[in-house]
């Protein structure tokens, strides 16, 4: 991996995981404050509205975040036709959605409450699916610094007028308002942002629009796939197990999603690179992805450790043994599927980035299959012999990533790997077996799990280094990219974009 390749892929990776920090820690505040000050009922109209709407909004993007950051990458000279084209297709798709979101919330009975949340939210899906545009634009460009700010300016205004207007007694709906226009103040900072690399947009077409439509199917049909195969487990365990497994596996699962975070923001970064490449030298593409796939392994190994060794304390940190006990095997299962997702994120994206989007929108179809398929005998088979049938859902998660990753291993290019040495896997191993020693050690003198995870991580990063997993060259850039004074630069915006 080049100088200037590393350093796009780490400035923009370096500034979603801070814009991610700001905006989890802004969530957090408010979660305290909106279940306790709206009560339960209230709070589950809104849970419900937030969740129909979130379906809705995937629907309203059909898969452009994918396609237009792609296209952006290989033809810039082409962003205003393609902004221009693509916002008139999110409000035609937008219109029609939410006409049916409308009647179908009428049809099914909602409560006047839930229908008035549904109807704001599903509204400022508008300007989401056009902010989403810019969004996917910013990406393509390599030049996530512009979402990231809109970003941590919507989530701190969004928590900062919610806990107020909570604290003045305020009522779902007004809550829902306040969403609305804090996305709205998102799209208003992302459009200004970008003004100075979209000077005017075109008038729209309607062969243009459909071109758009129809080469973004594709993407649009993976994601539908994927949720699927990824939320499934929950609707088989409500329907096959009490429902106190379902709250188990629940409380596993959503900290084993908070630990996607990594590869999903690298792999946001490596996208537009890759599709760029891919076009111009494809020799990159195979150093690029081998670099990526180094990095995240090397880097999602003392995680999954770390996971699995402190199960017990995480649960019990974030919700309490004395219910959630099962939830910490649980836990421990989806820690060594970890790296398995961390890996098919960046064979996803060299996927996609190498035209091969077909073949992975075909994985995740067998792999909605399967996943269903394997939770149908061994959610049973757990619950009956273990009383916890969230292992069984648990196990065919893992099993489902294995499969994904041996399809994707088979759809990419043969090149990609043509020069391959695996001698870092063996590297990571050794240097995860003495983190592995240094929490055996800290365990046995009772030191506290968090300092310990901090030494432990501390051990497998100097292990590396002296092992020379990380080369000189990468050492280099590493010590330059997080020096303080290029690390103040990350969120610096340009001459232009002030104007």
């Amino acid at each position: 991996m080049n100088g200037s390749i590393a350093h796009s892929v780490a400035k923009n990776t370096t500034v979603m995981i801070v814009s991610q920090s700001i905006t989890w820690a802004s969530s957090f505040v408010l979660m305290l404050f909106l279940p306790r000050y709206l009560g339960s009922e209230e709070y589950g109209k809104l849970f419900l509205a937030i969740s129909i709407t979130t379906i809705f909004q995937m629907v309203v993007e059909f898969g452009g975040g994918y396609y237009i950051a792609k296209e952006v990458s290989r033809e810039r000279e082409k962003i205003s036709v393609m902004l221009s084209n693509s916002i008139a297709f999110r409000f035609v798709v937008w219109l029609g959605g939410f006409v049916a979101l409308m009647w179908i919330a009428v049809a099914v009975g909602y409560s006047p409450t839930v229908i008035s949340v549904i109807y704001v939210l599903g509204f400022s899906k508008l300007w989401e699916g056009v902010g989403k545009v810019y969004h996917s634009t910013c990406q393509g460009l390599e030049m996530m610094h512009y979402p990231a700010i809109s970003a941590i300016v919507e989530r701190v205004v969004v928590t900062s007028l919610s806990v107020t207007a909570l604290l003045l007694g305020a009522d779902v709906v007004t809550i829902s308002v306040i969403m609305a226009l804090s996305t709205l103040l998102n799209f208003f900072i992302l459009s200004k942002l970008m003004k100075s690399h979209v000077q005017y947009l075109w008038t729209p077409r309607l062969t243009e629009m459909a071109r758009i439509a129809k080469a973004s199917i594709p993407y649009f049909m993976w994601m539908m796939f994927s949720v699927v195969y990824y939320r499934i487990d929950a609707v088989m365990l409500s329907l096959m197990t009490p429902e106190n497994v379902v709250g188990w596996y629940g409380a596993a699962y959503r900290f084993f999603d908070v630990l996607m975070f990594l590869p999903s923001i690298y792999s946001m970064a490596l996208f537009p690179l890759l599709s760029k490449l891919w076009m111009t030298k494809q020799d990159a593409v195979a150093v690029t992805t081998q670099k990526s796939l180094q990095f995240i392994v090397l880097a999602g190994i003392p995680i999954s450790v770390c996971v699995f060794t402190f199960s017990h304390e995480i649960i019990e940190l974030f919700f309490g043994t004395a219910e959630y006990a099962p939830s910490i095997l649980l836990l421990r299962i989806f820690s060594v599927g970890l790296l398995l997702i961390y890996v098919d994120f960046v064979l996803g994206t060299a996927l996609f980035a190498s035209d091969r989007q077909r073949q992975w929108t075909l994985t995740a179809f067998f792999a909605m299959l399967l996943n269903p398929a394997l939770n149908y005998f061994f959610i049973p088979f757990t619950q009956l012999h273990e009383g916890n049938g969230g292992i069984g859902a648990a196990l065919a998660t893992l099993l489902t990533e294995y499969f994904v990753m041996i399809m994707a291993l088979r759809s990419l290019p043969r090149s990609v790997f043509q020069d391959a040495n695996p001698n870092f896997l063996y590297k990571g191993s050794v240097a995860a077996a003495l983190m592995g020693l240094t929490l055996w050690l800290f365990h046995e003198s009772n030191v506290h799990w968090m300092l310990t995870a901090v030494v432990a991580i501390a051990v497998y990063c100097a292990g590396l280094v002296n092992l020379k997993a990380i080369e000189p060259a990468e050492m280099n850039f590493l010590r330059s990219f997080f020096s303080l004074k290029n690390l103040k630069n990350l969120f610096v915006l340009s001459k232009e974009s002030r104007t």
